[in-house]
């Protein structure tokens, strides 16, 4: 937030309708940022790690809950991760649940070949003023996370992972949830300058 008392006392004696008037600025800009989840001179702090990350499969879908029990502003944004037969997360699916802290996720039982998949996952919070919680809350254990297995039949090997936010755009940055940077440059080869013409 922006402290205005460093200067402001001493604008309002010499000038007190312009220190009120900065002091309104003020005021509303600290107010648009409190509701919003910013911070006008940096970032954010994180919400506070999700207690519990609860998964119950079914046949072709999986019902994700969270438990947040912590102090809770309206800002904060939740993000459940998972991954398809890898318990370490380096590629990846995101899914934003937004104030909500439970899914039901569509899901393949089954790989192209028939066999049966196994899904790990986590989740961590985020506001939008803020960098994501770095501490993810996992089905199981960080080192041990429970698999899922659904019971279906329907057959659909997933599609790498294209990550979420400003994060990289091969999914192998889990945890990015809204993103960590403000702006991600643009990723792939640059195109080589056409050739000069000839006359």
């Amino acid at each position: 937030m922006i402290d205005d008392s460093p200067f402001l006392k001493e604008i309002r004696n010499r000038y007190p309708r312009l220190g009120l008037l900065l002091s309104t600025i003020i005021d509303g800009v600290n107010g648009v940022a409190n509701h919003a989840g910013f911070d006008p001179v940096g970032k954010a702090q994180p919400p506070d790690a999700v207690e519990a990350l609860n998964v119950k499969a079914g046949t072709d879908h999986v019902h994700v809950t969270l438990t947040d029990n912590s102090e809770v502003r309206k800002h904060t944004n939740y993000f459940v991760e998972w991954s398809a037969n890898d318990p370490a997360f380096q590629n990846p699916h995101v899914e934003y649940l937004g104030p909500v802290r439970g899914k039901m996720l569509n899901l393949p039982a089954k790989d192209d070949g028939g066999t049966r998949i196994n899904y790990y996952f986590k989740a961590y919070p985020q506001g939008l003023g803020s960098d994501p919680q770095t501490k993810h809350t996992f089905f199981g254990t960080r080192f041990a996370p429970t698999p899922v297995t659904l019971s279906g039949s329907s057959q659909l090997t997933p599609l790498a992972s294209t990550g979420s936010g400003t994060g990289k755009s091969d999914g192998s940055q889990s945890g990015s949830g809204f993103g960590k940077a403000i702006v991600r440059p643009p990723s792939g080869p640059k195109r080589s300058p056409a050739p000069p013409a000839t006359l």
